[in-house]
């Protein structure tokens, strides 16, 4: 068992050093892959662009060799061709055959430049005789009767080459063929160097791309170790105070964050409810439960002979029991009070219809007390609270109010709204016994009754202030009390506003 748990922690480090390596490797490998694309275009860019200019010039250099050669009538010959191209002379008169004819002295001047890098030129005559070159390098010669630039073997891998058909101005004879040769010398020279940079390049690029990589990794990854790391020790822990730092930025590993911690507070808040529900539920239970097993006993002992015995312990037997139900059912309703904000978030109550309605009941219930009504507001008030929380908040007071006043039996209510129409005030005053003032702080406590013995009489549980507190306070409303002893006491709840023509009543 022990090795299949560390096993088990071992595949996790696995997994997460495995995802790490993973994703550095392939942020190398679209950098790189980036660059790469990046280097061949601008290689092929840069390679177009020379041959471009290497074909112009050998273009260049055909035509005007074509245009000096085809200014006489006969073929060419090794000694026309150079002393056309070499030393040539200059004659003013036509020249007999089958000497050259020149015609012009412009015609010559300036010299052709036959010394330009990787240019080599051959002259051939119509029979295809080499009678000129400017290298005895071997270049193989295809004539063509149309001007057309070939890719042949050349020293230094490809070379270009160029053949170009000679005629006469005079007479459109063929005189020979002219063929320009680029060796690409300075071509592949430069290429090579440019790769040999690009090799250079892509070596760092991709050291650099593996610690760009890597950092960028753990920036991304640091966030979800920081999340597995927390998930670890709430895991260990419920009670747990590890939290994600949410950062300043608005990105999605700070909403990740933020939504974690909201998710773990509120299941901390879930355990601790439950937890204060079990021990709550578990002491307040203690007593009825022992009064209801101490009568069945003496039941068992006399009760089966003494009929006076049997009904007082069933009697008191029923009371415990229909108590010990009104705490679970209070109990549970001060326990879903704290899960308003996901079930009744949007519900819709008329504040003023459901306290007035309220209030008729009331009088209908208790027609030895007086109810007063005062109304400042006098239209319908809309406030953000499910209805039965609402009554049941109205209900906890009034239904106080009516127990705790055995004198004076009057309660007055009172209906306003401040705050410029925001707020809704509601106060219920009673003239009962009042509270003291070292009790009057601990009212809203779970089951603290300010008189216990008078409190239990009545049936009370303790729970019925802390749930009024509870709901009003998770529909964003206040309650405040103030008492006397012997005077009564005022509770005033607030509630904010609602549009009541875009909200419709609950």
């Amino acid at each position: 068992m022990i090795k299949l748990l560390n096993r088990k922690k071992n595949r996790k480090k696995e997994t997460g050093s495995t995802v790490r390596v993973r994703w550095t490797f392939l942020t190398m490998g679209v950098i790189f892959l980036t660059f790469s694309i990046f280097s061949y275009i601008l290689l092929n860019t840069f390679q177009r662009v020379m041959l471009d200019n290497e074909t112009d010039e050998m273009r260049n250099l055909s035509e005007e060799l074509v245009t000096r050669f085809s200014n006489h009538y006969y073929p060419l010959t090794e000694e026309a061709t150079t002393s056309m191209l070499d030393e040539p002379e200059i004659e003013t008169g036509p020249i007999p055959a089958p000497q050259f004819r020149i015609e012009k002295r412009e015609e010559f001047a300036p010299p052709v430049s036959l010394t330009k890098g990787g240019i080599i030129v051959k002259v051939y005559n119509p029979d295809e005789d080499l009678i000129y070159q400017t290298d005895t390098q071997s270049f193989r010669f295809l004539p063509s009767k149309e001007e057309r630039v070939t890719e042949i073997s050349g020293p230094y891998g490809k070379a270009l080459s160029l053949v170009v058909p000679v005629h006469s101005t005079y007479n459109n004879r063929l005189l020979g063929y002219v063929q320009v040769i680029q060796t690409l010398k300075g071509y592949h020279e430069m290429t090579n160097d440019i790769r040999q940079s690009i090799i250079i390049i892509g070596i760092i690029a991709l050291i650099f791309s593996s610690i760009i990589g890597g950092l960028l990794i753990n920036s991304f990854v640091r966030p979800i170790t920081n999340l597995t790391t927390a998930m670890e020790s709430i895991q260990k822990n419920l009670d747990s105070d590890v939290r994600l730092n949410e950062g300043d930025k608005n990105n999605e590993f700070s909403k990740l964050a933020r939504t974690y911690n909201e998710m773990v507070d509120l299941m901390q808040k879930n355990i601790t409810n439950q937890r204060e529900f079990v021990e709550d539920v578990s002491h307040e239970l203690r007593t009825p439960v022992a009064i209801v097993e101490g009568h069945l006993k003496m039941l068992d002992r006399w009760g089966k002979e003494d009929p006076q015995i049997l009904e007082e312990s069933i009697s008191a037997s029923l009371t415990e029991t229909q108590r010990m139900k009104t705490l679970v059912k209070e109990m549970l309703d001060l326990s879903r009070a704290k899960e308003i904000d996901v079930y009744y978030k949007n519900e819709r109550t008329n504040i003023i219809q459901l306290l007035k309605q309220l209030v008729t009941n009331f009088r209908m219930l208790y027609p030895d007390f007086q109810f007063i009504v005062d109304d400042d507001v006098n239209e319908d008030v809309f406030v953000n609270m499910y209805r039965n929380h609402l009554e049941q908040v109205f209900v906890n007071i009034l239904d106080n109010a009516v127990k705790y006043s055995t004198d004076r039996k009057e309660v007055h209510v009172s209906i306003s709204s401040s705050k410029e129409g925001e707020q809704v005030d509601i106060a219920i005053q009673d003239y009962g016994s009042g509270i003291s003032e070292e009790d009057l702080s601990k009212i809203f406590n779970r089951f603290y009754r300010v008189d216990k013995a008078r409190s239990r009489e009545k049936g009370g549980t303790g729970l019925g202030l802390p749930i009024v507190k509870e709901l009003l306070e998770s529909y964003g409303g206040q309650v405040h009390v103030s008492s006397q002893l012997d005077y009564g006491t005022i509770f005033r709840i607030q509630l904010p506003i609602i549009d009541k023509e875009t909200t419709p009543e609950a």
